[in-house]
């Protein structure tokens, strides 16, 4: 028998940060290290951390994409 797979929640999904960040060249995406998982972020090709050091759990991890895409998208609306 197949084995359910667990339901991953998210809260406060910010479409129009992320549709925001994809339009200034940013892509933010979980890469593996080990069982849990590492946010990396990318503009123009220039890989970084995000909370260097920090390691998520795959729920984790979707949630501080989407407190990444909002957080870049306050500050620049905020620096206008």
């Amino acid at each position: 028998m197949a084995k359910a797979k667990k339901k991953i929640t998210i809260k406060n999904c910010n479409y129009e940060a992320m549709l925001y960040c994809f339009r200034k060249g940013f892509r933010i995406y979980p890469k593996v290290s080990g069982s849990k998982f590492k946010v990396f972020y990318t503009l123009g090709g220039n890989g970084q951390f995000y909370m260097k050091g920090k390691e998520f759990s795959a729920e984790e991890s979707y949630q501080a994409i989407w407190d990444l895409y909002t957080k870049i998208y306050n500050y620049d609306i905020n620096k206008k």
